[in-house]
């Protein structure tokens, strides 16, 4: 019986479906999902910062340790010499960990949880609150901890029950001063359980004029609603 070319399709069609559908399914179902870094608690973000600081301050140490001061039995031309290859090896590693986490890429977006305190309805002017603070690697003398001058975000030293922190801040004061329409902000109240400043971070660390320079680096701040996904407002910084 011979077999007609709409039979041949079919016949083709459907041992291309059972063939390679599945395994189309399969790779997609391995393929892992992107991590997302733009809704990272202020914990979450100290994690991070922290890891990259240690990186930081024991590479610094070590190449402290080997440098160290000319020997009684080195030449100046010897000891420079020595100077100049560690602090080659010491760039080198700090260059490839920025490199293989990617810190010259990743910008990280932190929720920093909002208060609404009061609504000025005549002047259309919300005061909104931000005491949530994120926890940051404090300075030591041969690793600079800094954030960048800027006109909303800081880092502060303080000492708490006997022990020294750091903290990265918004430095509203003490509020912020949201200009909004009276109807938008009786919907913020309403979630205001969703209303966070939203500030992204790049990190940066290398040289500095003494030492290591570990710069945590604002680069957005927002004021969001969580829930709804609407941005109020939003400024970059630089």
């Amino acid at each position: 019986m011979r077999t007609s070319l709409k039979q041949l399709v079919w016949f083709a069609t459907v041992i291309l479906a059972t063939t390679f559908l599945p395994l189309a399914l399969r790779s997609q179902e391995k393929a892992p999902s992107p991590l997302s870094e733009d809704n990272l608690t202020p914990a979450d973000f100290t994690t991070k910062l922290k890891e990259a600081w240690t990186f930081l301050k024991e590479e610094t140490d070590n190449y402290n340790n080997t440098v160290g001061k000319k020997t009684e039995f080195e030449t100046s031309a010897e000891f420079e010499k020595r100077t100049v290859e560690a602090r080659q090896q010491y760039l080198a590693k700090i260059t490839k960990y920025i490199k293989d986490n990617k810190l010259d890429q990743r910008v990280m977006g932190v929720l920093l949880k909002a208060s609404l305190d009061q609504y000025d309805a005549d002047n259309q002017m919300y005061r909104v609150a931000c005491p949530t603070v994120i926890d940051a690697p404090y300075n030591i003398p041969t690793v600079l901890t800094e954030v960048p001058n800027n006109a909303h975000v800081a880092l502060a030293d303080s000492i708490k029950k006997g022990y020294r922190t750091s903290s990265v801040y918004l430095k509203f004061a003490p509020y912020f001063r949201w200009k909004v329409a009276r109807d938008i902000a009786k919907a913020a109240k309403d979630n205001e359980e969703s209303i966070y400043f939203k500030v992204r971070f790049k990190v940066e660390m290398g040289e500095g004029k003494k030492g290591a320079r570990f710069a945590i680096v604002p680069k957005q701040v927002l004021l969001i609603n969580q829930k709804t996904n609407a941005t109020y407002w939003e400024e970059t910084l630089k």
